[in-house]
């Protein structure tokens, strides 16, 4: 029950997410594509593509043809982006300018003060003005994509059971389970050094649980396990009781999508998140089953939105000038 997502999948959250700084940066490039009288350089694209690339693969060097995928991505976001500012035009869409304010207000809140904002508004060549009226335009965009593309609903119960009715058959029966874990040694330390250790295991279930930050983030960052930096703790099929006794008895009491409380191991002390248990029953694969379903409704609506935008590519002139930066099934292309 895996699913793998296609390079060009992330257009929706591109086109209805909030302004990134990459987003501001400016370039002198020559046009690549139009839209209507709009001009979008090959400089910009790059830029974005670069920008996504160093975001999505954590330092990694990206191959050319990932490169490709990111630009292809990027076209179709600043295509798509202007397609609907046009028809919030036509249609006169409104958003209030305390939403405006509001929405200004916590993109700046993502910077440590306002002097850095500042200068990354005159690092692109940005004015406040303007960049408010890039906000103003993206709450546009917004409001008609909800009311076009509307967000899919959670899944229901009755949703998750027909999933598990057409897919147990698939579902392998054994004693493994997956998880990630944060691991704190505990060699050689005080008993004042443990109790913190333990503390501190405590406040960063905590801030998973209040979901300011993943269960991955925090291993990579703290546990002192030697590969959590790489794989965020992350645990694949084992049996419990092969990290001893007092693992085993601290998963068995959570279910699937829950963490344990603190486990005192042999050398250290450790959380546990259970992500899979493979016994064959619907409540351990339920969790999994809920996030299945929200990625195939996400997908249908990705679906869905790039409809709509080819429909719009229909009514607005859109000019691919370069073929380097026209993807396959590019919109508004001509066929």
């Amino acid at each position: 029950m895996s699913l793998k997502f296609v390079s060009r999948g992330i257009l929706t959250v591109m086109v209805a997410a909030g302004l990134s700084s990459a987003q501001l940066l400016n370039s002198k490039s020559m046009d690549v594509i139009r839209v209507e009288k709009v001009g979008i350089s090959a400089g910009k694209i790059d830029s974005l593509a670069q920008m996504l690339g160093a975001q999505q693969l954590r330092g990694k060097k990206p191959t050319e043809e990932m490169m490709t995928q990111l630009r292809y991505a990027v076209i179709d976001n600043l295509v798509g982006q202007e397609l609907i500012k046009l028809e919030c035009k036509k249609q006169g869409i409104k958003v209030a300018s305390s939403k405006v304010d509001s929405t200004v207000k916590l993109f700046k809140a993502q910077f440590p003060s306002e002097e850095a904002f500042q200068a990354e508004l005159k690092k692109s060549k940005t004015t406040d003005k303007q960049f408010r009226e890039k906000i103003e335009d993206q709450l546009k965009s917004e409001a008609i994509l909800e009311k076009q593309v509307p967000y899919p609903t959670d899944p229901t119960e009755k949703q998750r059971q027909a999933f598990w009715e057409l897919n147990k058959g698939k579902a392998q029966i054994n004693d493994t389970i997956s998880g990630a874990r944060i691991f704190l040694s505990t060699k050689g330390k005080s008993a004042q050094e443990i109790s913190d250790a333990k503390d501190m295991l405590k406040g960063l279930a905590a801030q998973v649980r209040a979901k300011k930050a993943t269960f991955a983030m925090l291993a990579a960052q703290y546990s002192d396990d030697k590969d959590a930096k790489k794989t965020g703790g992350v645990m694949n099929k084992f049996l419990a009781k092969s990290k001893g006794d007092a693992f085993a008895k601290a998963v068995a009491k959570v279910k699937v999508g829950e963490m344990t409380d603190v486990i005192t191991e042999k050398d250290g002390v450790s959380i546990f998140m259970l992500t899979e248990k493979n016994d064959g029953k619907y409540e351990s694969y339920k969790h999994q089953i809920d996030y299945i379903l929200r990625v195939q409704a996400e997908q249908d609506r990705q679906m869905k939105l790039k409809a709509y935008l080819d429909n719009l590519g229909k009514v607005y002139k859109v000019q691919y000038l370069d073929k380097k930066y026209t993807p396959p099934e590019a919109i508004g292309a001509s066929k």
